[in-house]
């Protein structure tokens, strides 16, 4: 039987792009974070300021502590279930090795090792007792990935003007890149971390979004494409891209442009959408209905996304600065 997540990267070129790790099929019931105690920071630690730096897929990576060992640079990966960690970390750490278990790719089942880690830690946060599948960093292009395991009940705020992450309690104050920028504020559902937003319209489609920081584009599945065409029955693709897991496989999907994608109050306008039924789609229990996963193409376009895992909420401040021409950024106060 499968362990309930998958891994997947969107390449293009031969340049791995992304990753998610995502919750398993149906029947499957065990919930990954049961191996993960949770502690909270010090009283007068309320927040992590990190400083980040840049992956080579263009990732701002963070750096975390290994059984007191490192620094180790981690990508936050909001569509993750579950860390992992990259095959030369886990060696140069002699880490303890774990059960093998069988994971979902991007087109098939592979098996892979896992290792168990005592205690993870980023600024003051610590997850203790995690078994972590390890993955080959040639295909990961960092050291390893925070999934919700690790960010889940945290604010993690991703401070793209000033090339930081900041991870902090939610009692904290509200980390702001510039008090003059603009900001809105979408509220999302779900529990465990798997935050999405239902109110949501794509070029006047009703779909279900969901942030994925590990992704570099954004992907709509064959469900949403299919309502698009009922009512644009001119609709055209604009070409095809590579979808590759990282555990193997990949798939294929259309480029189609997008006029407008709303969420609540705000809007992308002018974008493109990959339509690729991923794995991501059926383990969200989103195969059949409409459905896009918004991808660091998109997020890329503001100073700041800060994702309020607690309050189920996100915040999006708009850059000074334009953003780049695809996609354009709107928001409307009066929604």
């Amino acid at each position: 039987m499968p362990d309930p997540f998958s891994r997947r990267t969107f390449t293009t070129g031969g340049l791995a792009l992304a990753a998610s790790l995502l919750p398993g099929g149906p029947g499957w019931t065990q919930t990954i974070t049961a191996n993960a105690s949770l502690q909270k920071p010090d009283p007068d630690q309320d927040a992590a300021s990190l400083a980040a730096r840049t992956d080579a897929s263009s990732h701002l990576t963070i750096e975390v502590m290994i059984n007191g060992q490192g620094p180790y640079h981690f990508v936050i990966d909001t569509g993750a279930e579950r860390t992992v960690i990259a095959d030369t970390a886990a060696t140069a750490l002699g880490l303890q090795p774990g059960k093998t278990i069988t994971i979902d790719g991007i087109s098939s089942r592979i098996t892979v090792p896992t290792v168990r880690v005592g205690a993870l830690s980023f600024g003051p946060f610590v997850r203790n007792n995690l078994s972590v599948p390890i993955l080959p960093r040639r295909l990961l292009y960092a050291d390893g990935y925070l999934g919700l395991d690790a960010i889940n009940g945290t604010r993690v705020t991703f401070d793209f003007q000033n090339r930081a992450l900041h991870v902090e309690q939610p009692k904290a104050p509200v980390h702001r890149v510039d008090p003059g920028s603009e900001s809105t504020r979408v509220h999302a559902k779900g529990a465990d971390g798997r935050l999405r937003v239902t109110d949501c319209l794509v070029d006047s489609v009703a779909a279900t979004a969901f942030i994925d920081t590990g992704a570099e584009v954004s992907v709509g599945n064959g469900t949403l494409f299919y309502n698009l065409k009922a009512r644009n029955k001119h609709l055209a693709t604009l070409g095809t891209m590579t979808l590759t897991g990282v555990t193997g496989g990949e798939v294929s999907g259309d480029i189609i442009p997008i006029e407008r994608i709303r969420l609540h109050g705000l809007a992308f306008t002018n974008g493109n959408l990959v339509i690729a039924d991923v794995p991501d789609f059926g383990m969200w229990k989103l195969r059949l209905r409409a459905a896009l996963l918004i991808g660091m193409d998109y997020l890329r376009q503001f100073a700041a996304v800060t994702i309020d895992y607690r309050n189920k909420e996100i915040r999006f401040e708009i850059s000074l600065a334009p953003p780049r021409p695809t996609p354009g950024v709107e928001i409307d106060h009066t929604v």
